[in-house]
């Protein structure tokens, strides 16, 4: 993870804790704030009285923020796939797995505004990819907290075709 990150979770924790939902680490809200003030978009939490003015004036009480292109670049420094400039569209990651559907969105111009991934091995590699945690349980996540988008990527289960699976899915059948 990266310094500037490490950063803005120490700034950030106590105003986001009240945010996090259950299941999920409170890293996932400052991430999402973070990147959606990077890139302009929606808040998690809005509906809830998360407020982006708020959020940035503590950022430039502590020099953590001039504006959103500096915001963007520090966030995308050493990553391996570095979210878009501009947005063609918003979506959101359910199911997220380490992010292969959002490497294809990304490519074409799309910024996550939000990602979902319970599985904490996943997780991690998610965060060393994009440079955020997604949240964890969908299940646990209030509808009126996941930011307004444009599409939603959900991943299925690639247990039943993967090694990890024993690849037990390869002996199913498909009913008519």
């Amino acid at each position: 993870m990266s310094k500037v990150l490490e950063e803005l979770e120490a700034v950030l924790w106590s105003k986001a804790v009240p945010y996090t939902p259950v299941g999920s680490d409170t890293k996932a809200v400052i991430h999402q704030w973070v990147h959606a003030i990077a890139h302009d978009k929606p808040l998690f939490g809005d509906s809830k009285g998360a407020k982006r003015t708020a959020i940035v004036k503590i950022l430039k009480e502590n020099g953590l923020f001039k504006n959103e292109s500096m915001l963007r670049d520090a966030l995308n420094a050493g990553l391996p796939i570095s979210v878009p400039n501009g947005a063609k569209f918003t979506f959101i990651d359910l199911f997220a797995g380490i992010g292969g559907m959002r490497i294809g969105a990304q490519n074409n111009g799309g910024v996550c505004v939000f990602s979902s991934e319970f599985e904490k091995n996943a997780q991690k590699t998610y965060l060393d990819n994009y440079g955020e945690l997604p949240f964890g349980d969908i299940t646990k996540i209030s509808a009126e907290d996941i930011p307004e988008h444009d599409v939603l990527f959900a991943g299925f289960p690639c247990q039943p075709f993967s090694n990890t699976g024993l690849q037990k899915g390869n002996k199913l059948k498909c009913v008519h």
